[in-house]
């Protein structure tokens, strides 16, 4: 299958995995490239997920995929109870190939109210830098048991979205059934994006979502080549959405959040 419409998928999951071999050799990267019909990709590697030093992770990351530069971003992983954040924050205001900063509280197990997730939040919205809350980074029914992956209450992520208005927030691997219970006015948080690739997308879910959300801030990550791109494809292209909202879920309006022509 090869998409008629290019996309920007604001989601890879790459890279040396722990758990079992994936297919991110630049090479094969190349690949999944062509046959999604990938315009631009933002990714995380496990060793900025996992390692207890991210940035290390990341610059790891960064020269193993140097090759691929001119359409592959990543994320620059961030503990807000590590002391190096505010370097992370500023190398993603800085490099290119920094797409945003991440917040990743289900596997570094700290609380969204703590104050240091706040200066954190404030000195990227400072920075113009995106922050991205990812729920979670493994489906909850195949995680693996001996990785204490704790995903934040939704009490907390809504009074995390409420107490930072101002900041340019994406939420990425939250299901669906947990944003539409969230107590969250979308529609008057205009700064808050929510990627819907790796929330359980089908048809129908699809065919509601502009129903209780604005289109023009969804975004489209698949979590490939950990997760498999093209079932998620295949709904939005099932979907009774319009040719123009798929074309903003899939990448206009990801040019929008990160400034990319």
């Amino acid at each position: 299958m090869t998409p008629e419409i290019a996309a920007i998928d604001t989601g890879l999951l790459l890279g040396p995995c722990p758990f079992r071999s994936l297919p991110s050799a630049p090479k094969d990267l190349l690949d999944l490239r062509r046959r999604a019909g990938l315009e631009r990709a933002i990714a995380s590697g496990f060793r900025s997920l996992l390692y207890f030093d991210s940035l290390m992770g990341l610059d790891e990351d960064l020269q193993a995929y140097e090759a691929l530069a001119d359409w592959l971003y990543f994320y620059a992983v961030l503990n807000p109870e590590f002391p190096q954040w505010e370097k992370g924050v500023q190398r993603a205001a800085e490099e290119r190939q920094i797409a945003g900063v991440r917040l990743l509280p289900a596997l570094h197990h700290y609380s969204l109210n703590e104050r240091s997730v706040q200066q954190l939040v404030r000195a990227a919205h400072e920075a113009q830098v995106p922050v991205n809350l990812m729920a979670r980074v493994f489906d909850d029914r195949i995680a693996p048991r001996f990785v204490e992956q704790q995903v934040s209450p939704l009490d907390e992520v809504a009074a995390f979205l409420h107490a930072n208005e101002g900041a340019l927030v994406v939420l990425s691997m939250f299901y669906f059934s947990e944003l539409k219970t969230l107590a969250v006015d979308w529609k008057k948080s205009p700064n808050v994006y929510v990627d819907f690739g790796c929330s359980k997308p089908n048809v129908a879910s699809l065919d509601e979502l502009a129903t209780w959300f604005p289109i023009e801030r969804a975004l489209f990550g698949t979590g490939a080549p950990f997760y498999y791109w093209g079932g998620s494809r295949l709904g939005l292209e099932g979907s009774q959405l319009s040719e123009e909202q798929q074309r903003g879920l899939l990448a206009d309006n990801a040019r929008k959040v990160f400034s990319w022509d």
